[in-house]
């Protein structure tokens, strides 16, 4: 791509480009009075210069351009252009009488308190950004004695309180005094050069409403360059600060999840005001500035408060936009450096040692728990189905248990972040965008951050050992092995279906080859009896049986109220177990059960489905749903739960979460075995169609035996899956697994 002649000349004429931004930001600014342009005339006119550089580029040096952060434009570095672009806007909008309105409430949720001194352009631009919220707030504004057109500014402002100082107090006076004067639940600290994002403060209000051990939340600052500024903060043992993330990019999976932190800088600082009144305000001793916001978050920690890191608060900050010169800002830090680790002295020696330690090991402020690293296929939805929801029950016992948890997926790492958090809790760090081949460098890096590794499935235990032996570390996490399923019994049934049954020479070899993977391991996991009986055949003496977690939820309807058959499960392999039970009932049961129930009975099938052999089978008997967000209402409206489940491994979950929501299964002998429960007790059980057939009419006509069947069931998961018991097992093979690899007896900061 070349420049046209004429973008040539603009970009040679300095005056000529400098008019040019100049008639765009005045175009900019009409266009943004008249409703024509949502976002701010400066915001416009950055991304305008952008693509104007862009033009004028030279071929080789255009296409050697990184691509932009996706979702938010990276802008270049704040320049004495975009200060005078910023200038231009606010001439502009007091020249046009222009007024800024905020609605005011008699009970404000939030009290945002903006400490002003001169640069009157950023204050604008921050104000403006505080509209974008429904949330009822309150604006305070502390002018430190300001000298530009910042007493222009604020005539123009209506539904604000305003206190005008005669004297520049400095931001930590300022702030004690505005705190007087709110009246919200909860005080925002905002510098007045920063942007808040949409649904930023939504996120940090709602984190700090959570739970009254919550103290403060902090955000994710980001420089106009589209760098991180800090995503938390740490604070060493010698009362040295660093922001965790400086200078990265805001959107790595590192930075994307909530976690507990040291502190965060008072350029976006949430708390409740009481609290913050209770604690005496900032302390006095850190006037004019700096530590003050440490101190603070140092003494919520102290008192039993946590300080939170929230994700997805994010805010843009220029930084320093008012501060002294760099000399003054150095001496005052050395300073209160000084009086902050004399202060907290006792409290800091937890805390980690620079240098030396890795900021990853002090990033999230930890006082037990392990650190662990659990690598699946993919981030477990539970609409997937094929164990992913027990990983998900082990990832949400593991940080009931105190343990910070990272979650790699190898097969499938790249999805949106917030599809992605939808059934993982977002104090998860989830390692999107590395996938298969960038686990080796992702090992290198990690793994001496980490207490335990816990891999799942097979193929992923086989690559995991391969990169571990390829490291060679010194020492290395414990390590455990989620078997989920011994898929090699699955590939056995899986043939004997076929008529191409295996001899038990080679059973055994497929099943000892599998197994063979846990060579290594500290602790095996296993799904059920039957499972932890093939390890223990194979010479394994630490196997733990972790099943899973389900909270019976009965849905509400009666017997009389529902109709239908239904099935739920993964349809896109036509040679796996869901494929193979479903066409099986279809072809050979479902015709059965349509003349002894009529002609109108249907089977429902809520699932990924991309399996040409079902996809055949669907019609007016057979309803495919696809992938369905919610099941509940699902099981409410049907009468019962079909498991013709001919061959598989493992624990049928499905069978489970049906049972959990009140719906009586009919399965095979082969869920029977694999649940350990009762025929004509806890479930129906037949294997051939003729007799499937028959349990399926029996269930569907017998309200008695439908209730017997139903109350049986619930009972069995509330006593067999219960998550405490789930999680007391898991606890219990992290901290077997920790003292086999020499791990201590409980992980802590490095001190």
């Amino acid at each position: 791509m070349s420049a046209s002649p004429r973008l040539q000349a603009l970009d040679a004429d300095g005056g000529i480009a400098r008019r040019f931004l100049i008639g765009a930001v005045q175009k900019a600014y009409l266009a943004f009075k008249e409703g024509r342009l949502e976002m701010s005339p400066t915001a416009w006119v950055r991304l305008l210069r952008l693509h104007y550089q862009e033009l004028t580029a030279a071929p080789a040096v255009f296409q050697g351009l990184p691509s932009p952060i996706p979702v938010m434009p990276v802008a270049p570095a704040a320049t004495s252009s975009d200060a005078l672009i910023d200038q231009i806007v606010l001439s502009e909008w007091l020249a046009n009488a222009s007024r800024l309105q905020f609605s005011s409430s008699e009970h404000p949720l939030v009290s945002v308190l903006v400490v002003l001194h001169n640069r009157a352009e950023l204050t604008l631009r921050c104000l403006r950004t505080l509209r974008t919220t429904a949330l009822p707030l309150e604006i305070v504004l502390v002018d430190n004695q300001s000298t530009d057109d910042t007493a222009r500014l604020l005539d123009r402002l209506d539904g604000v309180l305003i206190v005008r100082n005669t004297t520049n107090l400095g931001f930590l006076a300022a702030v004690n005094e505005g705190v007087k004067h709110s009246r919200g639940e909860f005080l925002l600290l905002l510098n007045s050069d920063a942007e808040v994002l949409p649904g930023s403060l939504e996120a940090a209000v709602a984190t700090l409403a959570s739970s009254e051990a919550v103290g403060a939340v902090v955000g994710k600052l980001v420089h106009l360059n589209g760098r991180l500024q800090e995503a938390g903060s740490i604070i060493w043992q010698d009362g040295a600060c660093l922001g965790y993330g400086r200078g990265d990019n805001p959107l790595d999976p590192a930075y994307m999840f909530r976690r507990p932190v040291d502190f965060g800088s008072g350029a976006f600082l949430l708390t409740r005001r009481l609290t913050f009144l209770a604690a005496g305000a900032f302390d006095e001793r850190f006037r004019p500035a700096y530590y003050e916001d440490a101190d603070y978050c140092l003494r919520l920690w102290r008192s039993g408060r946590q300080v939170i890191y929230e994700p997805r608060a994010v805010v843009l900050h220029i930084g320093s936009a008012s501060a002294a010169s760099s000399s003054e800002v150095v001496e005052r830090l050395a300073e209160h450096r000084k009086i902050f680790a004399a202060k907290h002295s006792v409290w800091l020696r937890s805390h980690a040692r620079p240098p030396g330690t890795s900021p990853l090991l002090a990033r999230s402020r930890v006082t037990g728990g392990r650190r662990l690293l659990m690598i699946e296929d993919c981030v477990p939805h539970e609409k997937l189905g094929a164990g992913y929801p027990r990983t998900q029950g082990m990832i949400e016992a593991a940080l009931a248990l105190g343990h910070q948890v990272t979650l790699y997926p190898m097969l499938e790492p790249n999805e949106p972040w917030e599809e992605a958090y939808s059934d993982v809790p977002r104090e998860v760090e989830l390692m999107l965008g590395y996938g298969h081949p960038g686990l080796s460098g992702f090992l290198a890096e990690r793994l001496p951050t980490y207490d335990a590794i816990i891999v799942s499935r097979p193929h992923n235990m086989r690559e995991v050992g391969r990169v571990l032996s390829h490291l060679a570390p010194a020492s290395r996490p414990a390590l455990l092995y989620d078997a989920e399923a011994l898929f090699t019994l699955r590939e056995v049934g899986r043939r004997r279906l076929a008529g191409l049954p295996a001899s038990t020479e080679e059973v055994n070899r497929m099943v000892g080859e599998e197994t063979a993977l846990a060579r290594d391991c500290d602790v095996i996991l296993t799904v059920s009896f039957p499972e932890a009986a093939r390890f223990a055949e194979a010479g394994f003496s630490n196997v733990e049986i972790l099943g899973n977690s389900v909270v019976p939820h009965p849905t509400g309807r009666s017997f009389a109220d529902r109709s239908g058959l239904f099935f739920a499960g993964s349809m896109v392999d036509d040679a796996g177990p869901n494929v193979d039970s479903v066409v099986w009932f279809v072809r050979h049961v479902l015709p059965l059960l349509r003349l002894r129930l009529g002609s109108d009975i249907r089977l429902t099938v809520a699932g990924r489905h991309a399996s040409p052999r079902f996809s055949a089978l669907v019609g007016p008997a057979v309803v495919a749903l696809g992938v369905v967000d919610d099941l509940r209402p699902h099981y409410d409206r049907h009468r019962i739960f079909v498991a013709p489940t001919r061959f598989s491994a493992g624990i049928p979950i499905k069978v489970l979460h049906a049972a959990a929501a009140g719906l009586p299964v009919v399965g095979t002998s082969l869920v029977r075995e694999q649940l350990h429960w009762q025929h004509d007790e806890d479930l129906l059980v037949a294997d051939d169609a003729n007799q499937f057939a028959e349990e399926c009419r029996r269930l569907y006509t017998q309200a008695d035996l439908w209730m017997r069947v139903r109350d049986a069931a619930l009972a069995r998961v509330e006593r067999e899956c219960a998550p405490e018991l789930f999680r007391g097992v898991l606890g219990r093979a992290v901290e077997t697994a920790c003292a086999r690899a020499g791990k201590g007896a409980t992980a802590r900061r490095e001190a």
